[in-house]
């Protein structure tokens, strides 16, 4: 990788690794600071009164605002100034904070929670964006380890904030939070970043990219991987205590499935530009697909706990393999829109999970709701590979149309092509 371009005057720029290192430390703060709301919810609950509809109103809020902001403005950033998409979601992010910590009542928390989805939806796909547009080599190392950092920021977050909330009340841990988010107000604002390339339809909505057979392969594996997600977030409390899981042993059992994700995702994703990003995404899921089913069958909590694991190790070589798919799959000016599209889908469809599987786990039970997700998930990956037969091993664009990186045809030899710009 050599230097990157300054938007202001095209002379070289800082260099892909320090790109890196802001852009994750500023991610980090980021999630950190969007999901400390998540521990102190019961505290915020009895102190204001509101029913347990409110904390789904609360929740919801975040997820509809981020839906909303990834699919309509995230693609704002293609226009040349990716930057200011990272400054307005920082500033997001504190604002948000802000009125956590001023809070009268239900609606000011609904609120909050919209301005940090709002952060969200506008940091992410453009880091992501940035991240991916430093080159096609070690493209998915890259995101691997930008998830590794959005995964430990989210994890850190409500540790820290449960910490806090006991010695200093229920405000503090905002207060504290806010400040972690103006440092990557502050971090944003100093650094020198490289901007994305312009076209002439960047900064469109980018609904137009599902009529692109490579996009719809990205939207199908990115489903694929968070169906069991969002069935996770949901159940997985309710599922170990269930097995007799004491609280404590759920928050465990939350470390050991993300600590080796946070730990492996840079080596998953050093795998997927080995083997191909599509190629990796899709055949994780073989794996992935049992284990999800394999949870129906435990009556120990600790197995589960175990299992959950080695789902977590595959997933760190599958989540940086379908991040690469989607900017392999955007077309040249349009790298913000696509991660901003991909965001979206997912979130609409862990949202929509989240619900049938609370519905089914409480009326059909535990072996159901799991093989039924499970065979959901397998549906998705095996429609994207038949959806990307006809792409003859290739999820970039027209040769010669844009410098991509070109993988094998599932069932091939792995090589790295690069096809160069004619």
């Amino acid at each position: 990788m050599g230097k990157t371009r300054t938007p202001e005057t095209g002379a070289p720029g800082p260099s892909p690794r320090r790109v890196l290192t802001v852009l994750a430390g500023a991610t980090a703060l980021m999630m950190a600071s969007n999901s400390v709301i998540f521990a102190l919810l019961p505290q915020l609950q009895d102190r204001f009164g509101f029913s347990s509809t409110g904390l789904g109103i609360i929740a919801a809020s975040g997820f509809a605002m981020s839906f909303l902001v990834q699919l309509l403005v995230a693609p704002l950033a293609d226009k040349g100034h990716p930057k200011v998409l990272l400054f307005t979601g920082a500033f997001a992010a504190v604002a948000g904070n802000l009125v956590c910590a001023g809070s009268t009542g239900l609606w000011m928390l609904v609120g909050a929670r919209a301005l940090t989805g709002a952060a969200s939806g506008c940091f992410i796909p453009t880091a992501r964006a940035l991240v991916s547009g430093l080159g096609a080599e070690g493209r998915s190392e890259r995101l691997g380890r930008m998830a590794s950092v959005e995964v430990g920021g989210f994890i850190v977050g409500p540790v820290v904030g449960g910490a806090l909330v006991g010695p200093l009340g229920i405000r503090w841990p905002f207060v504290v939070f806010c400040t972690l988010a103006a440092v990557a107000v502050l971090v944003i604002a100093t650094s020198p970043l490289p901007t994305l390339e312009v076209q002439e339809n960047s900064g469109r909505i980018a609904i137009d990219l599902l009529r692109r057979r490579p996009m719809v392969v990205a939207v199908l594996i990115s489903m694929s991987l968070g169906l069991p997600i969002g069935m996770y977030d949901a159940l997985w409390a309710r599922y170990l205590t269930d097995l007799g899981a004491r609280p404590w042993l759920v928050g465990v059992s939350l470390a050991c499935y993300s600590v080796p994700f946070m730990l492996l995702a840079g080596v998953g994703g050093r795998v997927a530009d080995r083997f191909g990003p599509r190629r990796t995404a899709i055949r994780a899921m073989f794996f992935i697909t049992p284990l999800t089913v394999s949870y129906a069958l435990f009556r120990n909590p600790w197995i589960p706990i175990l299992v959950g694991i080695c789902e977590s190790m595959i997933q760190a070589a599958a989540m940086p393999a379908s991040q690469s798919v989607i900017a392999n799959a955007s077309p040249p000016g349009r790298a913000a829109g696509g991660q901003g599209l991909v965001g979206a889908t997912n979130v609409a469809t862990m949202a929509v999970v989240a619900l049938v599987s609370s519905w089914l786990y409480g009326e059909y039970g535990v072996r159901t709701t799991f093989v039924a997700v499970a065979c959901a998930a397998a549906l998705c990956a095996f429609a994207a590979h038949l959806v990307s037969l006809p792409l003859r091993g290739t999820l970039g664009f027209d040769p010669g149309e844009e410098s991509v990186a070109v993988e094998p045809a599932l069932g091939a030899t792995p090589t790295t092509v690069l096809e160069s710009r004619s």
